[in-house]
């Protein structure tokens, strides 16, 4: 595994992840959510937004390409399996993408992607995220990306054919729910990113303390059985594609991703 990531991903990359590995990532075994919430900031801290405020400042500015969590990288990288995924769905809808990308911050994964996704003949790109990200989110808003509270408020800009969950679902208090809401509203396409199942099989909630050389910061966070996390869209999706995650910081947890393609044609969200 050390020898196929060495020649799969960027140097920057691999310096990030060699951060990351000397760090204990994951705290306690929590009954609730407030158990957890109450020993840990959550992403409603200040200064979680100011440094991923810094960051895409400095990525609009060309002084950065991208940023992940508030950590600016000087050249261009791309999540090739999830980019894969884009495409593809593009590819399917004449060769547009109408994305809704929930809790995607100030549109980190839209700016590291950008380029790669430049030919295509149409781009909206929509980040549903808290309040205080959305008024902040406002200078970085324009025909391509936007940004809005709910995913009612971001299917009010129109039809969105797919959704991106990309490392959030461990960081929302009911995410189950949340995949049986994108479900309801009928998209044809869920992306799972960058999600943590439990290699013992066992669902439990723990705390996240992220080191301070990528930003610091403390959450709750859930390890999914794979079982349970699939289960809520078995009923109407059909897994096309399943990929392993980047984020390999913990041995008790394997991180993945996955495409689901809705089985009917009932109308996007």
């Amino acid at each position: 595994m050390k020898s196929l990531l060495k020649h799969a991903l960027p140097e920057r990359t691999r310096r990030w992840l060699r951060q990351a590995l000397r760090w204990r990532w994951f705290h306690g075994d929590y009954a609730t959510w407030a158990e957890a919430r109450a020993v840990s900031a959550g992403y409603d801290d200040g200064a979680v937004l100011a440094r991923v405020l810094h960051a895409t400042r400095e990525v609009r500015a060309g002084r950065a390409l991208w940023d992940r969590d508030g950590v600016t990288f000087q050249e261009p990288e791309f999540n090739v399996p999830l980019l894969a995924v884009l495409r593809a769905i593009a590819a399917g809808e004449g060769q547009r993408l109408e994305l809704v990308d929930f809790g995607g911050a100030l549109g980190g994964t839209w700016w590291q992607h950008r380029a790669a996704l430049a030919d295509l003949a149409g781009v909206r790109w929509r980040v549903v995220e808290q309040p205080h990200f959305v008024t902040a989110a406002q200078e970085f808003a324009n025909p391509v990306l936007s940004f809005h509270e709910s995913l009612a408020a971001a299917g009010q800009d129109g039809p969105a054919t797919a959704i991106l969950f990309s490392s959030v679902l461990p960081y929302v208090e009911f995410p189950h729910a949340l995949l049986a809401e994108a479900d309801r509203r009928g998209f044809r396409h869920i992306l799972i990113d960058r999600t943590p199942l439990a290699v013992d099989g066992r669902e439990r909630l723990v705390v996240q303390r992220t080191p301070p050389e990528l930003g610091g910061g403390s959450y709750p966070s859930w390890f999914f059985r794979r079982e349970t996390l699939l289960a809520a869209l078995e009923r109407n999706y059909v897994l096309r594609t399943e990929w392993p995650g980047f984020d390999q910081v913990d041995p008790s947890v394997e991180y993945r991703g996955f495409h689901f393609a809705r089985i009917d044609s009932a109308s996007p969200a």
